[in-house]
Protein backbone atom coordinates (compact mmCIF):
# COMPACT_ATOMS: atom_id res chain seq x y z
CA UNK A 1 0.00 0.00 0.00
CA UNK A 2 1.06 3.62 -0.39
CA UNK A 3 1.23 6.61 1.32
CA UNK A 4 -1.04 9.66 0.22
CA UNK A 5 1.65 12.21 1.19
CA UNK A 6 1.00 15.77 1.08
CA UNK A 7 2.03 16.84 -2.21
CA UNK A 8 0.25 13.91 -3.50
CA UNK A 9 -3.07 14.75 -1.51
CA UNK A 10 -3.41 17.87 -2.97
CA UNK A 11 -2.25 16.10 -6.60
CA UNK A 12 -5.31 13.72 -6.05
CA UNK A 13 -7.46 16.84 -5.27
CA UNK A 14 -6.64 18.53 -8.48
CA UNK A 15 -7.69 15.13 -10.26
CA UNK A 16 -10.97 14.91 -8.45
CA UNK A 17 -11.47 18.49 -9.59
CA UNK A 18 -10.98 18.03 -13.13
CA UNK A 19 -12.56 14.62 -13.52
CA UNK A 20 -15.84 15.65 -11.81
CA UNK A 21 -15.71 18.95 -13.82
CA UNK A 22 -15.93 16.54 -16.80
CA UNK A 23 -18.07 14.51 -15.25
CA UNK A 24 -20.68 17.10 -15.18
CA UNK A 25 -20.11 18.51 -18.13
CA UNK A 26 -20.40 15.06 -19.98
CA UNK A 27 -23.53 14.48 -18.28
CA UNK A 28 -25.12 18.15 -19.18
CA UNK A 29 -24.43 17.23 -22.54
CA UNK A 30 -25.61 13.72 -23.18
CA UNK A 31 -28.67 14.86 -21.25
CA UNK A 32 -28.76 18.39 -24.03
CA UNK A 33 -28.33 15.80 -26.59
CA UNK A 34 -30.98 12.65 -25.60
CA UNK A 35 -33.66 15.66 -25.10
CA UNK A 36 -33.39 16.62 -28.43
CA UNK A 37 -37.34 15.69 -30.40
CA UNK A 38 -35.70 15.50 -33.35
CA UNK A 39 -34.19 13.60 -35.80
CA UNK A 40 -30.68 14.63 -35.01
CA UNK A 41 -30.66 12.06 -31.97
CA UNK A 42 -30.78 9.40 -34.69
CA UNK A 43 -28.15 10.65 -37.20
CA UNK A 44 -24.90 8.23 -37.04
CA UNK A 45 -22.89 11.01 -36.00
CA UNK A 46 -24.48 11.69 -32.88
CA UNK A 47 -25.00 7.58 -31.89
CA UNK A 48 -21.02 7.54 -32.21
CA UNK A 49 -20.65 11.19 -29.70
CA UNK A 50 -23.11 9.39 -27.58
CA UNK A 51 -20.40 6.52 -27.52
CA UNK A 52 -17.63 8.64 -26.78
CA UNK A 53 -19.26 10.76 -23.90
CA UNK A 54 -19.97 7.34 -22.19
CA UNK A 55 -16.18 6.27 -22.64
CA UNK A 56 -15.65 9.93 -20.86
CA UNK A 57 -18.06 9.16 -18.24
CA UNK A 58 -16.83 5.84 -16.65
CA UNK A 59 -13.55 7.55 -17.27
CA UNK A 60 -13.92 10.35 -15.04
CA UNK A 61 -16.53 7.87 -12.41
CA UNK A 62 -13.35 5.60 -12.37
CA UNK A 63 -10.89 9.04 -11.11
CA UNK A 64 -13.42 10.06 -9.09
CA UNK A 65 -13.13 7.04 -6.70
CA UNK A 66 -10.11 9.11 -5.42
CA UNK A 67 -12.28 10.93 -3.04
CA UNK A 68 -11.84 7.36 -0.88
CA UNK A 69 -8.17 7.66 -1.09
CA UNK A 70 -8.24 11.23 0.08
CA UNK A 71 -10.45 10.65 2.54
CA UNK A 72 -8.50 7.79 3.93
CA UNK A 73 -4.89 9.05 3.41
CA UNK A 74 -3.69 6.01 1.61
CA UNK A 75 -3.71 3.77 -1.20
CA UNK A 76 -4.91 0.17 -0.22
CA UNK A 77 -4.81 -2.65 -2.56
CA UNK A 78 -7.66 -4.60 -2.91
CA UNK A 79 -11.40 -4.95 -4.45
CA UNK A 80 -12.37 -1.11 -4.39
CA UNK A 81 -8.72 -0.37 -5.90
CA UNK A 82 -9.41 -2.85 -8.89
CA UNK A 83 -12.28 -1.48 -9.78
CA UNK A 84 -10.93 1.65 -10.11
CA UNK A 85 -7.96 0.50 -12.56
CA UNK A 86 -10.43 -1.46 -14.31
CA UNK A 87 -13.13 1.91 -14.90
CA UNK A 88 -9.73 3.48 -15.69
CA UNK A 89 -8.06 1.44 -18.26
CA UNK A 90 -11.72 0.95 -19.70
CA UNK A 91 -12.76 4.77 -19.96
CA UNK A 92 -9.57 5.69 -21.31
CA UNK A 93 -8.58 3.17 -23.93
CA UNK A 94 -12.94 3.16 -24.95
CA UNK A 95 -12.41 7.05 -25.49
CA UNK A 96 -9.88 6.80 -27.54
CA UNK A 97 -11.43 4.13 -30.29
CA UNK A 98 -14.78 6.38 -30.44
CA UNK A 99 -12.17 9.49 -31.25
CA UNK A 100 -10.99 7.53 -34.29
CA UNK A 101 -14.43 6.23 -35.00
CA UNK A 102 -15.86 9.37 -35.42
CA UNK A 103 -12.18 10.71 -37.41
CA UNK A 104 -13.21 8.00 -39.96
CA UNK A 105 -16.10 8.66 -40.67
CA UNK A 106 -16.00 12.32 -40.61
CA UNK A 107 -13.36 11.47 -43.07
CA UNK A 108 -15.58 9.27 -45.50
CA UNK A 109 -18.42 12.16 -45.15
CA UNK A 110 -16.77 14.93 -45.92
CA UNK A 111 -13.89 13.17 -48.50
CA UNK A 112 -16.31 11.04 -50.10
CA UNK A 113 -19.78 12.61 -49.32
CA UNK A 114 -20.30 8.78 -48.06
CA UNK A 115 -21.96 7.65 -44.76
CA UNK A 116 -21.83 3.86 -43.72
CA UNK A 117 -24.88 2.95 -42.00
CA UNK A 118 -23.95 0.57 -39.84
CA UNK A 119 -20.72 1.94 -38.17
CA UNK A 120 -22.40 2.52 -34.74
CA UNK A 121 -23.42 -1.24 -34.72
CA UNK A 122 -20.25 -2.85 -35.89
CA UNK A 123 -18.24 0.01 -33.50
CA UNK A 124 -20.35 -1.00 -30.56
CA UNK A 125 -20.16 -4.78 -30.81
CA UNK A 126 -16.56 -4.56 -31.43
CA UNK A 127 -14.96 -1.67 -29.44
CA UNK A 128 -17.06 -2.19 -26.34
CA UNK A 129 -16.77 -5.97 -25.68
CA UNK A 130 -12.70 -5.66 -26.57
CA UNK A 131 -12.40 -3.25 -24.05
CA UNK A 132 -14.38 -5.10 -21.52
CA UNK A 133 -12.55 -7.98 -22.21
CA UNK A 134 -8.67 -6.65 -22.14
CA UNK A 135 -9.39 -4.55 -19.05
CA UNK A 136 -11.11 -7.62 -17.70
CA UNK A 137 -7.94 -9.79 -18.62
CA UNK A 138 -5.98 -8.17 -15.53
CA UNK A 139 -7.85 -10.38 -13.12
CA UNK A 140 -6.80 -13.74 -14.72
CA UNK A 141 -3.01 -12.02 -15.57
CA UNK A 142 -3.19 -11.77 -11.76
CA UNK A 143 -4.37 -14.95 -10.47
CA UNK A 144 -1.51 -16.92 -12.89
CA UNK A 145 1.01 -14.82 -10.76
CA UNK A 146 3.59 -16.58 -8.41
CA UNK A 147 4.07 -13.31 -6.43
CA UNK A 148 0.84 -12.66 -5.64
CA UNK A 149 0.79 -9.23 -7.21
CA UNK A 150 -2.35 -7.94 -7.84
CA UNK A 151 -2.75 -6.49 -11.52
CA UNK A 152 -4.18 -2.99 -10.80
CA UNK A 153 -2.39 -1.28 -7.41
CA UNK A 154 -1.43 2.23 -7.05
CA UNK A 155 -0.55 4.46 -9.88
CA UNK A 156 1.35 7.77 -9.27
CA UNK A 157 0.13 7.56 -5.79
CA UNK A 158 -3.25 9.72 -6.55
CA UNK A 159 -5.23 6.58 -7.96
CA UNK A 160 -5.61 2.45 -9.03
CA UNK A 161 -4.31 1.37 -12.81
CA UNK A 162 -1.99 -1.26 -13.87
CA UNK A 163 0.44 -1.85 -11.22
CA UNK A 164 4.16 -0.92 -12.11
CA UNK A 165 5.25 -4.83 -12.09
CA UNK A 166 2.93 -5.32 -15.44
CA UNK A 167 4.52 -2.90 -17.01
CA UNK A 168 3.92 -4.80 -20.87
CA UNK A 169 0.67 -4.64 -20.18
CA UNK A 170 0.74 -1.03 -19.59
CA UNK A 171 1.59 -0.75 -22.93
CA UNK A 172 -0.26 -3.79 -24.81
CA UNK A 173 -3.26 -3.26 -22.80
CA UNK A 174 -3.41 1.32 -22.50
CA UNK A 175 -0.87 3.52 -24.29
CA UNK A 176 0.07 1.25 -27.31
CA UNK A 177 -3.22 1.91 -28.12
CA UNK A 178 -3.87 5.43 -27.15
CA UNK A 179 -0.64 6.67 -29.14
CA UNK A 180 -1.54 4.17 -32.15
CA UNK A 181 -5.08 6.23 -32.26
CA UNK A 182 -3.39 8.84 -31.86
CA UNK A 183 -0.95 8.68 -34.52
CA UNK A 184 -3.47 7.14 -36.81
CA UNK A 185 -6.09 10.41 -36.24
CA UNK A 186 -3.37 12.70 -36.99
CA UNK A 187 -2.48 10.57 -40.02
CA UNK A 188 -6.08 10.92 -41.21
CA UNK A 189 -6.98 14.41 -40.71
CA UNK A 190 -3.55 15.55 -42.55
CA UNK A 191 -4.70 13.63 -46.04
CA UNK A 192 -8.27 15.14 -45.47
CA UNK A 193 -7.28 18.60 -44.69
CA UNK A 194 -4.92 18.17 -48.39
CA UNK A 195 -7.79 16.79 -50.20
CA UNK A 196 -9.80 19.88 -49.22
CA UNK A 197 -7.01 22.69 -49.88
CA UNK A 198 -7.10 20.85 -53.67
CA UNK A 199 -10.22 21.25 -53.81
CA UNK A 200 -10.22 24.81 -52.46
CA UNK A 201 -8.57 25.63 -55.76
CA UNK A 202 -11.32 24.59 -57.55
CA UNK A 203 -13.97 25.82 -55.70
CA UNK A 204 -15.93 29.16 -55.44
CA UNK A 205 -15.70 32.11 -53.08
CA UNK A 206 -18.63 30.99 -51.23
CA UNK A 207 -17.64 26.96 -51.11
CA UNK A 208 -13.93 28.27 -50.30
CA UNK A 209 -15.40 30.32 -47.23
CA UNK A 210 -17.77 26.98 -46.31
CA UNK A 211 -14.71 24.48 -47.00
CA UNK A 212 -12.38 26.73 -44.71
CA UNK A 213 -15.02 26.97 -42.00
CA UNK A 214 -15.06 22.93 -41.51
CA UNK A 215 -11.25 23.08 -41.68
CA UNK A 216 -11.15 24.98 -38.94
CA UNK A 217 -13.93 23.04 -36.45
CA UNK A 218 -12.71 19.40 -37.51
CA UNK A 219 -9.03 20.65 -36.74
CA UNK A 220 -9.82 21.03 -32.86
CA UNK A 221 -10.47 17.07 -33.15
CA UNK A 222 -7.25 15.55 -33.34
CA UNK A 223 -5.33 18.71 -32.24
CA UNK A 224 -6.95 18.41 -28.82
CA UNK A 225 -6.87 14.76 -28.34
CA UNK A 226 -3.13 14.65 -28.91
CA UNK A 227 -2.58 17.30 -26.44
CA UNK A 228 -4.54 15.83 -23.91
CA UNK A 229 -3.47 12.51 -24.16
CA UNK A 230 0.34 13.04 -24.90
CA UNK A 231 2.02 14.46 -21.77
CA UNK A 232 0.86 11.17 -19.84
CA UNK A 233 1.83 9.13 -22.23
CA UNK A 234 4.94 10.50 -22.92
CA UNK A 235 5.89 10.24 -18.87
CA UNK A 236 5.06 6.26 -19.19
CA UNK A 237 6.77 5.62 -22.35
CA UNK A 238 9.92 7.48 -21.02
CA UNK A 239 9.67 5.82 -17.83
CA UNK A 240 9.42 2.29 -19.71
CA UNK A 241 12.44 3.23 -21.92
CA UNK A 242 14.59 3.73 -18.94
CA UNK A 243 13.43 1.19 -16.64
CA UNK A 244 11.50 4.14 -14.35
CA UNK A 245 8.44 4.41 -13.74
CA UNK A 246 8.26 7.29 -10.82
CA UNK A 247 10.86 9.81 -14.02
CA UNK A 248 10.36 13.34 -14.02
CA UNK A 249 8.75 12.63 -10.57
CA UNK A 250 5.54 13.33 -9.22
CA UNK A 251 5.77 17.14 -10.40
CA UNK A 252 5.10 16.15 -14.15
CA UNK A 253 2.79 13.30 -13.62
CA UNK A 254 0.07 14.75 -11.33
CA UNK A 255 -0.56 17.88 -13.60
CA UNK A 256 -0.42 15.20 -16.58
CA UNK A 257 -2.85 13.18 -14.98
CA UNK A 258 -5.16 16.35 -14.53
CA UNK A 259 -4.96 17.09 -18.37
CA UNK A 260 -5.34 13.84 -19.03
CA UNK A 261 -8.81 13.66 -16.86
CA UNK A 262 -10.38 16.81 -18.49
CA UNK A 263 -10.93 14.99 -21.93
CA UNK A 264 -15.07 14.91 -20.78
CA UNK A 265 -14.69 18.15 -20.50
CA UNK A 266 -13.29 18.66 -24.08
CA UNK A 267 -15.16 16.68 -25.79
CA UNK A 268 -18.33 18.53 -24.40
CA UNK A 269 -16.51 21.39 -25.59
CA UNK A 270 -15.80 20.19 -29.02
CA UNK A 271 -19.08 18.73 -29.42
CA UNK A 272 -20.76 22.11 -28.31
CA UNK A 273 -18.84 24.39 -30.97
CA UNK A 274 -19.26 21.36 -33.97
CA UNK A 275 -22.77 20.32 -32.91
CA UNK A 276 -23.94 22.46 -36.48
CA UNK A 277 -20.93 20.89 -38.30
CA UNK A 278 -22.34 17.07 -37.76
CA UNK A 279 -26.18 18.11 -38.49
CA UNK A 280 -25.24 19.29 -42.23
CA UNK A 281 -25.21 17.61 -45.67
CA UNK A 282 -21.42 16.60 -46.85
CA UNK A 283 -19.69 19.70 -47.73
CA UNK A 284 -17.92 18.53 -50.73
CA UNK A 285 -21.12 16.57 -52.13
CA UNK A 286 -22.27 19.96 -52.24
CA UNK A 287 -19.18 21.77 -53.81
CA UNK A 288 -19.77 20.22 -57.32
CA UNK A 289 -23.22 21.65 -57.55
CA UNK A 290 -22.27 25.22 -56.93
CA UNK A 291 -22.02 27.08 -60.01
CA UNK A 292 -20.78 30.12 -61.03
CA UNK A 293 -22.71 33.19 -61.87
CA UNK A 294 -22.27 34.57 -65.28
CA UNK A 295 -24.00 38.11 -66.14
CA UNK A 296 -23.83 37.66 -69.74
CA UNK A 297 -26.24 34.62 -69.94
CA UNK A 298 -29.33 34.36 -69.37
CA UNK A 299 -30.93 32.37 -66.74
CA UNK A 300 -31.63 28.88 -67.45
CA UNK A 301 -35.79 28.18 -68.08
CA UNK A 302 -38.12 25.18 -68.16
CA UNK A 303 -41.66 25.60 -69.61
CA UNK A 304 -44.44 23.26 -68.62
CA UNK A 305 -47.73 23.13 -71.34
CA UNK A 306 -51.31 21.82 -70.00
CA UNK A 307 -53.87 21.69 -72.24
CA UNK A 308 -57.50 22.00 -71.29
CA UNK A 309 -60.22 22.31 -73.06
CA UNK A 310 -60.44 25.23 -75.20
CA UNK A 311 -57.18 26.50 -73.30
CA UNK A 312 -53.36 25.93 -73.21
CA UNK A 313 -51.86 26.67 -69.88
CA UNK A 314 -48.14 27.17 -69.61
CA UNK A 315 -45.59 27.83 -66.73
CA UNK A 316 -42.05 28.99 -67.38
CA UNK A 317 -39.87 28.31 -63.93
CA UNK A 318 -36.74 30.52 -64.04
CA UNK A 319 -33.76 29.59 -61.69
CA UNK A 320 -30.87 31.88 -60.76
CA UNK A 321 -27.71 31.58 -58.90
CA UNK A 322 -27.92 33.41 -56.22
CA UNK A 323 -25.51 33.09 -52.87
CA UNK A 324 -23.52 30.07 -52.68
CA UNK A 325 -25.15 27.10 -52.35
CA UNK A 326 -28.45 28.43 -52.55
CA UNK A 327 -30.74 28.47 -55.42
CA UNK A 328 -33.84 31.08 -56.15
CA UNK A 329 -36.95 29.84 -58.86
CA UNK A 330 -39.44 32.18 -59.93
CA UNK A 331 -42.33 31.38 -61.53
CA UNK A 332 -44.29 32.95 -64.61
CA UNK A 333 -47.83 31.48 -65.96
CA UNK A 334 -49.51 32.61 -68.87
CA UNK A 335 -52.32 31.58 -70.28
CA UNK A 336 -52.98 30.63 -74.55
CA UNK A 337 -56.28 30.34 -75.57
CA UNK A 338 -57.27 29.65 -79.32
CA UNK A 339 -60.36 30.62 -81.57
CA UNK A 340 -61.27 28.49 -84.00
CA UNK A 341 -58.15 28.29 -85.97
CA UNK A 342 -56.08 30.92 -84.49
CA UNK A 343 -55.00 31.33 -80.73
CA UNK A 344 -54.38 34.40 -78.78
CA UNK A 345 -51.66 35.00 -76.57
CA UNK A 346 -51.89 36.68 -73.20
CA UNK A 347 -49.69 37.59 -70.24
CA UNK A 348 -51.21 37.65 -66.88
CA UNK A 349 -48.75 39.89 -66.40
CA UNK A 350 -50.67 43.08 -68.00
CA UNK A 351 -47.54 43.25 -70.43
CA UNK A 352 -47.90 45.67 -73.39
CA UNK A 353 -47.75 43.61 -76.03
CA UNK A 354 -50.18 40.71 -77.33
CA UNK A 355 -49.49 37.97 -80.08
CA UNK A 356 -51.60 36.24 -82.49
CA UNK A 357 -50.29 33.06 -83.08
CA UNK A 358 -51.38 30.09 -85.90
CA UNK A 359 -51.36 26.75 -84.00
CA UNK A 360 -50.02 23.46 -85.72
CA UNK A 361 -51.59 21.71 -88.11
CA UNK A 362 -53.67 18.61 -87.01
CA UNK A 363 -52.26 16.53 -89.13
CA UNK A 364 -49.11 17.67 -89.14
CA UNK A 365 -46.86 20.56 -88.96
CA UNK A 366 -43.33 22.06 -88.06
CA UNK A 367 -44.48 25.46 -87.40
CA UNK A 368 -44.06 26.45 -84.13
CA UNK A 369 -47.29 26.80 -81.50
CA UNK A 370 -45.53 30.22 -79.87
CA UNK A 371 -44.32 33.10 -82.30
CA UNK A 372 -43.61 35.94 -79.89
CA UNK A 373 -44.34 39.75 -81.05
CA UNK A 374 -45.25 38.50 -84.61
CA UNK A 375 -49.23 38.74 -86.43
CA UNK A 376 -49.87 35.88 -88.68
CA UNK A 377 -52.69 36.65 -90.66
CA UNK A 378 -54.90 33.95 -92.46
CA UNK A 379 -55.90 34.37 -95.71
CA UNK A 380 -59.65 33.29 -95.04
CA UNK A 381 -59.45 34.38 -91.26
CA UNK A 382 -58.37 38.03 -90.35
CA UNK A 383 -57.64 38.10 -86.49
CA UNK A 384 -56.95 41.60 -84.85
CA UNK A 385 -54.12 41.72 -82.02
CA UNK A 386 -56.13 41.43 -78.46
Amino acid sequence: MDDVTEFNLRGTIAILITSTISNLAVFVVFLCIISQNNSSLHTVVTRLVLNLFLSDFIQSIGFMLSYNWAIKGIIEPGIYCDIQGFLINLGDVASGFWAFVICVHTYMRVVHSYEYPHIVFLSMITIWPFNILISALGFAIQLGTDNGKRFYGSAGGSWCWIDKYFQEYRIGFHYGIILFNAAAMSVIYTIMFVILYKRQTMATRGSKRVLQRVNKKLVWYPAVYIVLVFPLALQRIVGLAFQNSNIWSSYYLIPAASIFTSAGLANAIIYSITRNLVSVKPVISMVPKIRRSITTASPPTTTYLINTRNSFFTSESITTDMEPMSITSATKSMRVSYIEHSTIYECDDDSRYSSVVTPPSPIHSTDPLINHNRNYYNSSDTISPV
